[in-house]
């Protein structure tokens, strides 16, 4: 029946999703010197929820999410009730009713000494947490749950649960509100340095991804050889890991030599259940250091500067390069020595950030 099937497929989103809840409340949850009930739960963080891991019609999991430990300190035994709230804003904006799902366990027992439950658990045959009671919107159906079967995948957004234990022999146990993001990465573009292009030996590396993590390779291609076989040699020029970046300025590898020709490709990764992962590679670009001598690190580290405060300092920075500017002394960064490249890497986070920053000369 349809209202059957959409229960089983919202609560195997508890199951999945809401997993995810339980495991980052490490320090929620403890037993007080009046309740012998704790609670303390791990997980792997995941990206991406699909649809594949879901048996709707058994209300089970088929990847690990998470392991919740049920601490019971009294000599015999207690029984305990599960409520969970979820509040879903999708990336896209759509809004939905809040919570967008209530759901209450049955009333399960609690051995002397506590016990562990993982999403596996829930719902094989006589499952530990069943539901009692569970309240789904419409609307929350028709954008969430028909999208996820539609699309094999739970819709991107932000899904923030608040976990409720209450025990037969004390209060409940909330846990603080969390906020899981699910992002579905598809696809990973390269902007800039376009493929074919002269550059400088520093060239800033531009790409867009809808994801979180992503590698940067660069490696010298050479002649008469295919850019997949460039891109593979090891070791590369450079390869460094960006977390929450679009943009990163070549520091930190190789020196790029002049007139010589290089690949570069970025790849994404996604968490996935069960701890896995899995990549989007974007196409591979290949770019040329001009053969003759272009700009230096000095003239590199004012051109960043101008771009973050020359609406401001245009003047100061004007003096610089007139003054034939060369960065000789020691960088310091709250007391701590930075070489030229943490200082390029440290500019380039500036480039891409917001705030108002001084600039002081002496």
């Amino acid at each position: 029946m349809p209202g059957r099937k959409s229960k089983s497929l919202i609560l195997q989103l508890f199951g999945v999703v809401a997993g995810c809840v339980f495991l980052v409340m490490l320090s929620d949850g403890q037993a007080s010197a009046q309740c012998p009930l704790s609670m303390n739960v791990s997980y792997v963080p995941v990206h991406e929820l699909s649809i594949a891991q879901i048996d709707f019609d058994h209300f089970e999991s088929r990847a690990l999410l998470f392991t919740l430990n049920i601490g019971n300190t009294s000599p015999s035994t207690a029984y305990g009730v599960l409520h969970i709230r979820v509040h879903i804003k999708l990336a896209d904006g759509t809004p939905l009713s809040d919570p967008a799902l209530d759901f209450t366990s049955r009333q399960f027992a609690i051995p002397s000494g506590g016990m562990t439950i993982t999403n596996l658990q829930i719902g094989h045959g006589a499952g530990l947490v069943r539901d009692s009671s569970f309240d789904l919107p419409s609307d929350v159906k028709d954008k969430v749950e028909d999208v996820a079967l539609g699309t094999g995948k739970f819709p991107a957004g932000t899904y923030a649960f608040g976990l409720e234990l209450d025990g037969s022999s004390c209060g409940p146990i909330f846990s603080t509100p969390i906020v899981f993001s699910v992002t579905n990465p598809s696809r990973v573009e390269l902007r800039a340095p376009r493929d074919g292009e002269v550059t400088n030996q520093f060239p800033m590396f531009e790409f867009y991804q809808d994801g979180v993590q992503a590698t940067l390779t660069v490696a010298e291609l050479g002649n008469n050889q295919s850019r997949e076989d460039a891109i593979a040699h090891q070791p590369p020029m450079l390869q460094v890991e960006l977390n929450g970046q679009n943009s990163f300025l070549y520091t930190g590898g190789r020196p790029l030599e002049n007139g010589k020709s290089y690949v570069w490709q970025v790849v994404g990764s996604t968490l996935l259940a069960g701890g896995t992962s899995s990549t989007i590679s974007s196409p591979i670009w290949s770019f040329t250091v001009a053969s003759t001598p272009g700009l230096t690190s000095d003239d590199v580290i004012l051109d960043m500067l101008e771009q973050i405060v020359g609406s401001r300092y245009g003047s100061t920075i004007r003096q610089l390069r007139t003054g034939n500017f060369h960065l000789n002394g020691t960088i310091e960064l709250n007391g701590q020595t930075l070489t030229r490249d943490q200082l390029l890497n440290l500019l380039n986070e500036l480039r891409s950030g917001s705030g108002d920053i001084d600039l002081v000369v002496e």
